[in-house]
């Protein structure tokens, strides 16, 4: 029997990011289809407007885990967060994880974050950062703010190795990358060039992968080019 306990604690932090990459006057979206192992159990969509040097991040994913035709773990997140460059100034997240409910608000106030989780308020620097996986100043990250459980968590972020990644049968050079956090590992993919995200992965209960594939992703997102870690 699959143990859900594992995943659920994974998927927590798997469907937190929202965040703007550093594009100019384009809007961009990335659509993935999500996988555990290699049967597909949902997707997860963001979108992002610009506005001057403000972006606003649509979030919306769906996760649904059966057995036999058994539902045995149903995840649904919303999110729209707002960035200044790359620091959070507004965030509205509604999670519904396996019938437990969580609701993350905040916003810039009195020269920090303030951030509302469940019945706790609290006040964080003025500059956050969720797991903002398709910005890649997100990858000097130490510290990192969790949307779905309202956690600011540690994190230890790694380059690993430039690789091939093969997407729609074709193979894309990529950067890739480890993150350490409290939920556990994380794999992400990085387009050698310019930084795009490509894919993520992360391993779950039982020996199996969660991974994203990609249906859509920007054609193109000038970034920053990162120095080497």
């Amino acid at each position: 029997m699959l143990n859900l306990r594992s995943i659920i604690h994974i998927a927590g932090l798997l469907f937190i990011s929202s965040s703007a990459s550093s594009s100019t006057g384009t809007d961009l979206a990335w659509q993935f289809k999500v996988f555990l192992d290699e049967r597909p159990i949902g997707y997860h969509e963001f979108r992002i407007k610009e506005s001057g040097d403000q972006r606003t991040v649509d979030i919306e994913a769906k996760f649904d885990v059966k057995v036999l035709f058994v539902n045995l773990y149903r995840y649904r997140h919303q999110n729209v967060e707002i960035w200044q460059d790359s620091c959070l100034t507004g965030i509205d997240a509604v999670t519904d994880a396996n019938g437990k409910d969580f609701q993350v608000s905040g916003g810039i106030a009195d020269g920090g974050f303030a951030l509302s989780s469940g019945d706790a308020t609290i006040t964080l620097d003025d500059c956050v950062m969720s797991f903002a996986y398709w910005n890649p100043a997100f990858l000097n990250a130490t510290q990192l703010l969790n949307s779905q459980t309202g956690e600011y968590e540690p994190v230890t972020i790694t380059r690993e190795e430039q690789e091939n990644l093969t997407i729609d049968g074709e193979a894309v050079p990529a950067v890739r990358y480890r993150v350490d956090a409290s939920a556990g590992k994380i794999t992400l993919w990085y387009h050698r060039d310019d930084y795009r995200w490509l894919a993520l992965q992360s391993p779950a209960a039982g020996g199996r992968i969660l991974r994203y594939e990609p249906v859509s992703l920007p054609a193109a997102a000038p970034q920053p080019r990162l120095a080497e870690r």
